[in-house]
């Protein structure tokens, strides 16, 4: 198969079920179906586009207006494999929802049908070589995945749904400045309008371009892209909204969609950093990742909630992602890109199996909660995995990449910020195990609603689990590989 009818169909196949499900029959078994086979197969052929640039390749689909290459491998790969699991889990928490009345039938498909419009704004995003619909793809991830957030339509989901859409459209702003300017910048250049509007154009000739004008386009991309991702101190949208949705949203939306947004802060890293050199990039970069990675321990120690504390968890790995890219060199942005992979399996366990223990306990708050490892020791094996790879605890996949971090720092003598790192993530793992402790051990101290799940709840999580040690333990030469060429490519190296 080529790969223009392969970047087609990985575009084509989330976008095609999404209008098949919306318009199936309302009956819950026939829209799951779909949903699962869709996702599938959205899956499938992105992994079979990924091995085609694992060694460094470039592919082109419509006049160059998108393309793959190691970067963008990177990035659809979390996409292919972590959407996958989360969309499996999603089936059973849209039962759960169901039974409870949470939720009709028709809100099911609603769902099904925006998570695949969801995945098709990322994969679009991921994909565009044209920077103007890689920011329109991006500011249409928040337009297709607010009635995820909103679905239960109570007070504080619709607020939060309203808080999600206004904040990360004002920070869309600066990046369409951003957007406007590097085009401007490129086209003062090239003298080509159509060039002008490509990264691999851009990539090509950064060092024409005018480097103040780059100079003043990273602060807005930083500010504008970091506002989605959930850099600090534009994040305050985020704890609200992972808290608020399902489950399995919180799960996509930390786990995929914050990627998205690094991805596009990548492109700008490294186009900026060839033409104004790389110190310029990874300053501003370490300053919002050391802010990030603190203002989130302040919080993660006070929570109460489980979902508001693995949202501020975002935060704190969204922080350590940058923290790669603001160490630099070689080894400082290959742990920032493995970390994104680290990241995104941990923080989708940890959100599905949140959505377990509150079917356990009817409840968020973990000071009702106590006794998990008694009444459901799966469950309590799985969160323990997600907490513990989140901590970053050795042989789990955080581990590696923060590992490599601190190694960086430390070659390249950035003392300072590699204690400051250390520091920080020393807090959070006190807050954490505290709150770990409080969940797993002793006697519930409040109600109990059910001890028994369902295999459906909890087969994809053991697959989560299963990658989080495999990631921490092996060798997976096809995905360092990945990375090495990802690097080379950022770089210019």
């Amino acid at each position: 198969m080529s790969m223009h009818l392969l970047l087609a169909l990985v575009m084509i196949t989330p976008l095609a079920t999404a209008i098949i499900i919306y318009f199936l029959p309302n009956n819950f078994s026939t829209l799951s179906i779909f949903h699962v086979i869709g996702s599938f197969a959205t899956s499938i052929i992105a992994f079979y586009a990924i091995s085609n640039v694992i060694h460094g390749g470039i592919y082109f689909l419509w006049d160059e207006l998108f393309f793959l290459d190691s970067v963008g491998g990177v990035f659809l790969a979390l996409i292919a494999l972590t959407g996958l699991l989360i969309n499996l889990y999603a089936v059973k928490y849209m039962q759960w929802d169901l039974e409870e009345g949470k939720i009709k039938i028709k809100d099911v498909k609603l769902y099904y049908s925006l998570m695949n419009l969801f995945i098709f704004t990322m994969i679009t995003s991921v994909v565009a070589n044209n920077i103007a619909i890689m920011w329109a793809a991006i500011e249409a991830t928040t337009l297709s995945s607010v009635f995820m957030v909103a679905l239960y339509k109570n007070k504080r989901a619709t607020e939060s749904g309203w808080k999600y859409i206004i904040i990360c459209s004002v920070g869309l702003a600066f990046a369409l400045y951003a957007t406007v300017l590097m085009y401007g910048a490129g086209y003062h250049a090239l003298k080509n309008g159509e060039s002008a509007m490509l990264w691999t154009s851009l990539y090509t000739n950064a060092k024409l371009l005018d480097p103040s004008a780059l100079k003043l386009i990273f602060v807005f991309a930083l500010i504008g892209f970091g506002t989605k991702a959930g850099l600090a101190p534009m994040h305050t949208w985020l704890p609200d909204v992972h808290s608020e949705g399902p489950s399995p949203t919180s799960a996509i939306l930390s786990a995929v969609l914050l990627k998205c947004a690094i991805l596009a802060i990548v492109r700008y890293y490294s186009v900026i950093g060839e033409n104004v050199g790389f110190t310029y990039v990874q300053i501003l970069t370490l300053v919002v990742s050391l802010l990030s990675i603190f203002i989130a321990a302040m919080f993660i120690i006070r929570q109460k909630d489980i979902k508001r504390m693995f949202a501020y968890h975002s935060v704190e790995h969204v922080g350590i992602i940058a923290f790669g890219f603001g160490i630099g060199g070689p080894l400082g942005v290959f742990a920032g890109l493995f970390h994104t992979m680290a990241h995104s399996l941990s923080k989708a366990l940890a959100f599905c199996v949140s959505g377990n223990i509150m079917k356990i306990y009817g409840t968020r708050d973990m000071d009702k909660m106590g006794g998990l490892m008694k009444i459901n020791p799966l469950t309590a094996v799985l969160f323990a995995i997600a907490i513990f790879s989140l901590i970053g605890a050795p042989l789990l996949a955080v581990f590696v990449s923060e590992f490599l971090m601190v190694k960086a720092s430390i070659m390249t003598t950035q003392y300072l910020p590699v204690f400051l790192f250390v520091v920080g993530l020393g807090i959070i793992v006190i807050g954490v195990l505290a709150h770990f402790n409080h969940v797993v051990f002793g006697k519930p101290r409040g109600e109990v609603k059910t001890q028994t799940l369902g295999a459906n709840a909890h087969l994809p999580l053991i697959v989560l689990g299963a990658l989080i040690i495999a990631f921490g333990v092996f060798y997976i030469q096809d995905w360092y590989l990945l990375l090495d060429n990802a690097v080379k490519n950022i770089l210019h190296i």
